[in-house]
């Protein structure tokens, strides 16, 4: 059975650049690893970040999330069992959102999935989106 988690959170510390990089290198090699497809937002000390996959690697890459001492006050906002992933096709599975030019690649594909008539999609859009407004 796929899942779907889709949490917010706080950045434990002040990120240098530099960690950014490397937290976002270590992210995707994990879950590209772990067959977990989603989106991966660092934005002004915010976490936004959706997992998807097979239920069990889902729930154990969360589990290795919560317990990282690079993030605090953790909320998980969706955590549901689907029928079918909505990022295995985008960008390689598992994407990492750092610029605005990618946030817009990413909203032009949520849009192209609302347009489709996908429930999640059209709630991960409004979180995208509220997210970087919120935290912009």
């Amino acid at each position: 059975m796929l899942k779907t988690i889709c949490y917010m959170s706080d950045s434990n510390q002040q990120e240098a650049p530099k960690n950014v990089k490397d937290l976002y290198a270590q992210a995707k090699k994990n879950n590209l690893k772990n067959n977990i497809s989603g989106i991966l937002i660092y934005h002004k000390g915010n976490y936004l970040q959706v997992l998807e996959g097979h239920e069990e690697d889902v729930d154990k890459t969360y589990e290795r999330i919560i317990k990282d001492k690079r993030h605090k006050n953790i909320i998980k906002v969706i955590n549901i069992n689907t029928e079918t992933r909505i990022f295995a096709d985008y960008n390689f599975g598992f994407t990492v959102v750092r610029s605005s030019n990618e946030f817009i690649e990413l909203h032009d594909y949520l849009n192209w999935l609302k347009n489709a008539n996908h429930k999640i999609a059209n709630k991960l859009i409004i979180m995208a989106e509220n997210f970087i407004r919120t935290v912009g």
